[in-house]
């Protein structure tokens, strides 16, 4: 009973499905018939249309093929060679319109052309006339645009012309008239031949005078018409630029947008890869980096050819033209800039001159060459704002090297305490790619342009610096001098600075005998501070003076000046 039972809930369940896929089986079904038989009506009446156009092709053949005949008899009976030579041209025109018609019916009851089936293996490729059918269709509609601004100005060629003819017609008569009257006081009858010629002469530049004026009047109304059309329509250019935008600007935007949307989503595809790489840690190798400027070959190969194929759905061969001329026109110069093209390839390629991560020398700066790419990042971390991008072409003729270790990368820092070769000394509070900037003591500011600054050779103090004085002991005091007086001075000028500088930043003192000079000891007195003292650099050499003088006071030495000897002898 149980299992009778199923069976018959799986028969109602099978056909309850079976209903709930009728329907649709059912509409699908009748939209494919009614869509066949769309189709059929439509071959049907193409069909029909084609039929009433071959007979009126047969009808037209048959009255193109009798005239050709009749010129040929009309050939056969003529005598003269001009009449020949007309009607032959004549009858080629006339058979030439023979054979476009049998093409055309050909076309139409076939449906296949003739010349797509012949063969074109032997054809020359000519690429001048392939360029010229593709400049063809803008040409063409440049002038069209032009036609009103070329019409005026042919115009008002042709009445300057007809003006100036006017003004050598009247200058003409009135000569004429001038030797008529000169001739009117003499005898007549031994002057005909002259009173003849004038009078044929004079009725000769009447008519011209009066051909020129009515060329003249002519040209005047069409130009004044051609004017009043020109001010009330819309100028030539920008009625084209308006028809241009109007009937083609669909087509532009939709060839636009496919050349831009297939260029972003390779660029999107090669962010994603390049980011992918970089999680992997796959450095960017030579067949990565060849592989990478394939691929962006490749993009814009892609991103034209789908514009193109855009343009020709479109059936625009305007649009499809400029382009096409625009492409071989850039095609044209990269083959003129090859040599350089092979230079920056090989830059790309991290093979040439300059290569990825190492120390390059641009405008006196050094920089590092972070990422070698078509637009390449350099990065000075010395430097505010010292990272930019230039493209791979202002590379050419460098040179980089790989950076040794702890090499700096600018002289100075900013907060460091620089002193330069021009006597300036301050502190660094700007330093950018363009220009440094340093605070002197009492708050003056000095600026240098970044190659000017370097060219003044800066004394980074905030490293540390030694301040160096000479001093000199009197010769009274040689008994002393090479031991007990260094030590003294050494011990006084050094609890002196630290004295000064809070018992900071006073490395080492040291005093050594520099020479026995023409009329003192010299000593040379050095002291080395930190570099958090820059700041204290003035005070310190004058300090350093200072205690010099104090310990002298102190130990009863005598400062010589200078002396001069003089021995007379006996």
């Amino acid at each position: 009973m149980t299992f009778a039972f199923r069976n018959v809930f799986l028969t109602l369940l099978s056909c309850a499905a079976a209903l709930a896929c009728a329907p649709k089986y059912v509409t699908a079904q009748t939209a494919q018939d009614q869509s066949e038989i769309d189709e059929k009506k439509k071959a049907e009446t193409e069909a029909r249309e084609a039929i009433d156009t071959l007979g009126n092709l047969l009808a037209a053949r048959k009255e193109q093929t009798e005239a050709v005949e009749d010129l040929k008899k009309e050939l056969e009976a003529a005598k003269e060679d001009a009449s020949k030579k007309e009607l032959e041209a004549k009858i080629a025109e006339a058979q030439q319109k023979v054979t476009q018609t049998e093409a055309q019916l050909s076309a139409i009851s076939t449906g296949v052309a003739d010349d797509s089936f012949s063969s074109r293996q032997g054809e020359p490729f000519d690429l001048q006339s392939e360029f010229l059918g593709l400049a063809e269709p803008f040409v063409k509609m440049m002038r069209a645009a032009t036609a009103t601004a070329r019409e005026i100005e042919s115009l008002r060629a042709t009445k300057t012309e007809a003006d100036r003819q006017i003004e050598l017609s009247r200058k003409a008569l009135h000569r004429i008239n001038q030797l008529r009257g000169a001739m009117a006081t003499g005898e007549q009858s031994s002057r005909e031949d002259q009173v003849a010629h004038l009078t044929a002469q004079q009725e000769e530049w009447r008519k011209r005078l009066q051909g020129s004026e009515d060329l003249a009047e002519t040209a005047d109304q069409q130009l004044q018409i051609r004017l009043k059309e020109q001010a009330t329509a819309p100028s030539g250019i920008g009625q084209f630029a308006t028809e241009f935008l109007r009937s083609r600007g669909l087509n532009l935007i939709l060839a636009m947008f496919a050349f831009f949307g297939v260029f972003t989503l390779f660029r999107l595809a090669a962010r994603a890869i390049g980011l992918l790489l970089q999680r992997n840690g796959i450095e960017r190798s030579l067949p990565v980096r060849v592989g990478g400027l394939i691929y962006k070959v490749i993009t814009i190969f892609i991103s034209l050819f789908a514009m193109l194929y855009v343009l020709n759905m479109m059936n625009d061969w305007i649009l499809l033209g400029i382009t096409s001329v625009f492409a071989i026109a850039i095609a044209w110069i990269g083959l003129k800039m090859l040599p350089a093209i092979i230079e920056q390839t090989t830059l790309l390629l991290n093979l040439g001159a300059v290569q990825e991560s190492e120390r390059v020398l641009l405008n006196g700066v050094p920089w590092r060459v972070d990422k070698l790419d078509f637009y390449t990042d350099l990065v000075n971390p010395d430097l505010e704002g010292g990272t930019f991008t230039l493209p791979v072409r202002e590379l050419v003729g460098l040179h980089s090297r790989p950076a040794a270790q702890d090499e700096a990368w600018f002289p100075t820092r900013k907060g460091d305490w620089a002193q330069l070769a021009d006597g300036h000394t301050g502190k660094v509070v700007i330093q950018t790619p363009e220009l440094v900037q340093i605070v002197e003591l009492g708050g003056s500011r000095v600026t240098y342009s970044i190659a000017d600054f370097i060219a003044n050779t800066p004394r980074n103090l905030s490293t540390g610096y030694r301040v160096e004085v000479k001093f000199g002991i009197d010769y009274r005091h040689q008994a002393e001098a090479t031991d007990e007086i260094p030590r003294k001075l050494c011990e006084h000028v050094k609890s002196g600075l630290e004295t000064l500088l809070d018992g900071e930043g006073v490395r080492h003192v040291q005093v050594e005998l520099a020479e026995a000079g023409d009329s003192s000891i010299n000593y040379e007195v050095e002291a080395d501070i930190a570099g958090d003292k820059a700041h204290r650099y003035e005070d310190i050499e004058r300090e350093m003076t200072r205690l010099l003088v104090e310990a002298c006071n102190v130990n009863s030495w005598t400062i010589p000046f200078p002396q001069m000897v003089l021995h007379r002898s006996t």
